[in-house]
């Protein structure tokens, strides 16, 4: 059974990426599911690239064939061990470490040349005949009426049969055409190292802007430090000025209050008071005559040669001198009031 390429396994170590702060982290967590779900799609891509890159050089090197902790895997190509194996099988073999225990009937895995060319191949052991110190095994497939043409040296044995996987192979085999190789490993990698690029110098941007808002935060609460103590500065200064003030306040109305009690003189004795001469007595007072008034009716002929009579009435008053010793008043006079009334 004609078998040109070999697979194996490989592990595939991911690493975190710091995302810069706290504040980075929760900002992630909105879109956190599609960039898992991303991150693994890739990975997957990335072991299966380098899996299949690593074998597909390997099996035409024809250097050896690579194991993981001891397995090997295979994919069959034909159908010589039908219905045992089929077409597309990925089996699974383990590396044979002493020919002494192989017997008829085991299946293994063994370089032989095919149609002029060196390929690994599968069969079952159909005998097994002592060479003088080695041990040569005679296959043949289990489709095939006849045994191979070529005995396999044990030099040449590969690895013995455990189990298969049913149509995986074929996955494995278009991994080895150019097509396959584009699509499975070339464009993977790309997108891999793209999609990284971008979150680089997104999280590089997304670090600034928390740098910078934190930047701001701090300047901002720094202003306001400055313009809280400003304030505080200024009402402690009004507050010595107020006291200040008041201060010179009561020193001034204390020395005012002092320079007025030195100069208000000391209170004279009030001179003695001589008694007032007795006064004489005074003569009676002889009875004011009642004032006498006469009437008279005038014509008044005005401007437009109107004629009024207007009664004209003259009061007299008769003042007496008084008596001697008595104060003489101011005017002694008399005097008479001229009254006119209009009729």
């Amino acid at each position: 059974m004609k078998m040109p390429s070999i697979f194996s396994k490989k592990n595939n170590a991911t690493v975190d990426v710091d995302r810069g702060g706290e504040a980075v982290v929760e900002e992630s967590k909105k879109g956190g599911w599609l960039n898992t779900v991303i991150n693994v799609i890739l990975v997957i891509a990335i072991v299966v690239a380098v899996v299949a890159t690593y074998f597909s050089f390997v099996s035409t090197s024809g250097n050896g064939v690579p194991n993981v902790f001891g397995l090997q895997f295979f994919s069959i190509q034909t159908d010589s061990m039908y219905p045992t194996l089929m077409p597309d099988d990925l089996i699974i073999d383990t590396k044979i470490k002493n020919p002494d225990d192989l017997r008829p009937g085991d299946i293994i895995t063994y370089w032989t040349v095919i149609n002029g060319e060196r390929v690994l191949n599968t069969h079952k052991i159909h005998n097994v005949y002592d060479g003088g110190g080695y041990w040569i095994f005679e296959t043949k497939g289990d489709a095939n009426t006849t045994v191979d043409p070529l005995t396999v040296h044990e030099s040449e044995l590969v690895g013995l049969y455990r189990f298969r996987i049913p149509g995986l192979g074929k996955v494995f085999n278009y991994l080895q055409t150019s097509t396959g190789f584009l699509i499975v490993v070339v464009i993977p990698v790309f997108l891999f190292f793209l999609y990284h690029l971008v979150q680089f110098f997104r999280l590089l941007f997304e670090y600034q802007n928390i740098k910078n808002r934190i930047k701001y935060e701090q300047e901002r609460g720094r202003t306001e430090d400055l313009i809280a103590a400003a304030q505080s500065e200024q009402a402690r200064k009004e507050e010595e000025r107020a006291a200040m003030e008041a201060e010179l306040r009561e020193q001034l109305r204390a020395e005012l209050l002092a320079s007025m009690g030195q100069q208000a003189p000391a209170a004279e004795p009030a001179p003695a008071v001589e008694p007032a001469p007795a006064a004489e007595p005074t003569p009676a007072a002889e009875p004011t005559p009642a004032p006498q008034s006469e009437s008279t009716i005038v014509e008044i002929v005005d401007e437009n040669g109107n004629v009024k009579r207007v009664r004209r009435t003259v009061v007299k008053k008769v003042v007496k001198k008084p008596v001697a010793g008595a104060t003489e008043p101011a005017n002694t006079e008399a005097k008479a009031a001229d009254q006119s009334t209009e009729e």
